[in-house]
This record gives structure tokens, C-alpha cells and sequence, in this order.
């Protein structure tokens, strides 16, 4: 085993069984398809996840986006004076976070 003597006979079955296994070339090959197998799911769930991850992301910044985007139009509106009513109108927000931008813009 590794150029050391073997002193138990089922280590010597192991050593013997792993030698016969590297010398033979069927083994061989099936092992290296069995390697390549696994690098190319390795490697696709690695892409599919950074493909995952990027739409994620995209999704996600739209929707910031947008809420920034209603945000900056009520904003607007409020420093216009425009009704309450309006505002929710034309910015889509809850009428509630209209109010939270009307006390910002006061304080």
C-alpha cells in the first residue's frame, strides 16, 4: 500500500482491489465519464443559479425603482399642494405613505 508493506490480509483485498481497479481501463474510463458528469451539473447548477440571481435581482431593482419613481411623484404633488386625493391617484401609494411624505416635507 503506497510502496509500504501490508501486514493484514484485508488491507492487502483492499490495496490489491484499488490497484486493479486503476490498472484496468474500462474502470478507468467509466470513472472519468463519472467525473466529467458530475463537473457539467456542478457547473450547470452554478450558471443556473447566477442566471437565478441576476433575474432576482432585476425584479428586485424594478420594483425599487418604481416605488422610488411613485415616491418623487408624490413628493412633487405634496409641494404643488396638490389634494390628497390626487395624489393617490396619479402616484398609486396608500394613502397612508402619502401622509408619512406630507410630515417629512414639514419637518
Amino acid at each position: 500500500m503506497n510502496g509500504l508493506p501490508v501486514a493484514d490480509d484485508f488491507i492487502r483485498e483492499i490495496d490489491n482491489c484499488i490497484n486493479e481497479t486503476k490498472t484496468n481501463h474500462e474502470e478507468r474510463v467509466s470513472y472519468m465519464t463519472y467525473e466529467m458528469k458530475m463537473r457539467e451539473a456542478h457547473d450547470d447548477g452554478r450558471s443556473e443559479g447566477r442566471a437565478e440571481g441576476r433575474a432576482e435581482g432585476r425584479t428586485e431593482g424594478r420594483a425599487e425603482g418604481l416605488t422610488e419613481g411613485r415616491t418623487e411623484t408624490a413628493l412633487d404633488m405634496l409641494r404643488d399642494n396638490e389634494p390628497i386625493e390626487k395624489i393617490i391617484k396619479y402616484s398609486h401609494l396608500p394613502k397612508e405613505r402619502i401622509l408619512e411624505l406630507a410630515q417629512q416635507i414639514q419637518k
